[in-house]
């Protein structure tokens, strides 16, 4: 094999494109790969061409938050909004590092949703029963 050729990570990387993509390219004959020893090989020079970036970025992107920072605005431990994550009562995404992010508009839409209750007003002079002190 010539000592030019790279492998699959190093060629994804050059062409803009995942492992999977260039060994679908590979297989279906779009793009020149040796096959060896159970690993593909890719000559740099013959690589497609990396994707256009698209002209326009694709809207606003959410603004996102932390566990922490949704269980401040509810008044709740963190692990209470992943529990409503896994519920599905609360939409998330993963990051690249596998921890969960809330749409801050999805939290908005649940705080809105909610009624938050505070126990300091319970015992309020208004809200006392009758006969009681």
């Amino acid at each position: 094999m010539p000592a030019a050729y790279i492998p699959l990570g190093e060629a994804a990387r050059l062409s803009g494109r995942s492992p999977q993509a260039l060994k679908a390219m590979a297989d279906a004959d779009e793009v020149f790969a040796a096959f060896i020893s159970g690993h593909y090989w890719f000559d740099p020079e013959r690589l497609p061409e990396r994707p256009p970036l698209p002209e326009e970025p694709p809207g606003e992107l959410p603004e996102l938050m932390t566990a922490q920072e949704v269980a401040r605005l509810f008044r709740v431990h963190p692990k209470t909004v992943t529990a409503w994550a896994r519920q599905g009562v609360l939409p998330y995404i993963r990051t690249l590092g596998g921890h969960r992010r809330y749409a801050a508009e999805s939290v908005r839409r649940l705080l809105d949703e909610q009624h938050v209750h505070d126990p300091r007003e319970e015992h309020t002079p208004d809200t006392q029963k009758d006969g009681e002190p």
